[in-house]
């Protein structure tokens, strides 16, 4: 015998509407069912709360309506924020969600796949569009009025919560950025006799690669154990057994920092680091509003743990970053000098391999990560001492060019960047 087929319900969903408004101002359910041509028995039990009013066409989302409001004031409020959030990281939120809330669901590892997150933004269609301008990629642009609105607004925000004193402690005061390490650098000029064709440097096919390591550090020069992101499943153990003690190990699929692996970093290699080290919290820790970086539980993390997470400026992170400004240029050319050294202490085998490099690094932050970069690098970004004119006074009005591409949001209004860092502090 086949199967019976259901009636797929023909009627648009504001002739409903306009039924039910009609029986809510007095007419009969019968007449008003015939007048917008609508199921009589349908309307009845919409109208006595059997069923609900807004009609859904397949399973039910597996996430509840309240639920899924949260995930969408997250959304806004992170890109007034100036931390736009994109596909991945809503999914791998998401992901979050259901494993906490041992919800069932047909999604393989818990995550779900592009069609929740086409029907995700169908029920939400204001988020679609947020999306849409939040995911705009365009060349680097920013205005020195831009900059000076920035420095008001977040030491409005610091002022009116109780936080400005952290300002006045280096210690407190923290950026974090990622940086990629390749395996074989450009290396500088040799001296060989001269019209020497032979002179080269022996290089694995395999290791034509860089490693991402995620650096952090305070105005006071302190600096808590990196991250290092390995695109691998399962991390070898001789590379494991290599990683110095209280390192971040992270893996991706790309191997560049996701979501995922900036909350283990927060949550398992910074958060003990400022217990461990006595550090007065609140803290704040200055970032960039990279779109794979914070997730919903990272957000909620922060905020219960006295971690105040504020965006740099879109597309000003080459003036206001003091990793970008001080720390990767130093860190890179010291790079270089050290994986030649390394190749002439190791001639017989001179392939810089994974297995070398967190050693080798690890030396290189020892030797050339000096407190005073660091503190040098938060004054001249104008964070500590709090002083913005470090930065905007020697610009000229108007834009200012980067050839940096940065994901960013399209707006840079000013309000909406102190509504988000209120959202931080009242959401969770």
């Amino acid at each position: 015998m086949p199967p019976i087929k259901g009636k797929m319900l023909s009627y648009p969903e504001e002739q409903m509407e306009a039924a039910i408004a009609a029986v809510s101002a007095g007419e009969a359910v019968a007449r008003a069912a015939k007048t917008y041509n609508v199921p009589r028995a349908t309307l009845t039990y919409k109208i006595k709360g059997i069923t609900p009013r807004e009609r859904r066409m397949g399973p039910n989302p597996i996430l509840r309506e309240d639920e899924e409001k949260v995930l969408v004031t997250w959304i806004f409020s992170m890109a007034k924020a100036g931390f736009p959030i994109g596909k991945d990281t809503l999914l791998d939120s998401v992901q979050h969600l259901i494993i906490d809330l041992k919800r069932t669901n047909p999604f393989t590892n818990n995550r779900p796949g592009r069609k929740w997150y086409e029907s995700f933004l169908r029920r939400h269609p204001e988020v679609a569009k947020r999306t849409a301008q939040n995911l705009t990629i365009s060349r680097s642009s920013v205005t020195k009025e831009h900059l000076q609105a920035w420095f008001k607004e977040v030491r409005i925000y610091l002022d009116t919560n109780g936080y400005s004193s952290i300002l006045e402690d280096p210690s407190r005061v923290f950026n974090s950025d990622e940086t990629a390490f390749f395996l074989n650098p450009k290396g500088g000029k040799v001296l060989a006799p001269k019209g020497d064709k032979s002179v080269y440097q022996q290089v694995n096919s395999d290791e034509k690669e860089c490693l991402t390591v995620l650096v952090t550090g305070n105005a006071a020069g302190q600096i808590p154990p990196p991250m290092v992101v390995f695109r691998y499943d399962r991390i070898p153990k001789e590379i494991a057994m290599s990683i110095p003690e209280n390192w971040g190990i992270g893996k991706s699929e790309s191997g560049w920092m996701t979501g995922e692996t900036f909350f283990e970093f927060i949550t398992n290699i910074f958060h003990p680091w400022l217990l461990g080290n006595n550090i007065t919290l609140p803290i704040i820790l200055f970032i960039d509003g990279h779109a794979s970086h914070l997730n919903l539980h990272t957000s909620r993390f922060c905020a219960d743990n006295g971690i105040i997470l504020t965006a740099l400026f879109p597309n000003a992170t080459h003036l206001i970053q003091p990793m970008d400004l001080a720390v990767f240029r130093t860190l890179k050319e010291g790079w270089k000098t050290k994986v030649q050294q390394w190749r002439i202490d190791n001639h017989e085998s001179p392939v810089l391999k994974k297995v070398h490099f967190c050693p080798l690094l690890n030396t290189l932050l020892q030797e050339r990560l000096t407190p005073s970069i660091l503190q040098n690098g938060f004054r001249k970004c104008g964070l500590v001492p709090w002083n913005p004119q470090e930065v905007t006074l020697p610009l000229v009005a108007g834009k200012i060019e980067s050839n940096i591409k940065h994901r960013a949001t399209t707006s840079k209004n000013i309000d909406e960047l102190k509504q988000g860092l209120q959202f931080l502090e009242k959401l969770f």
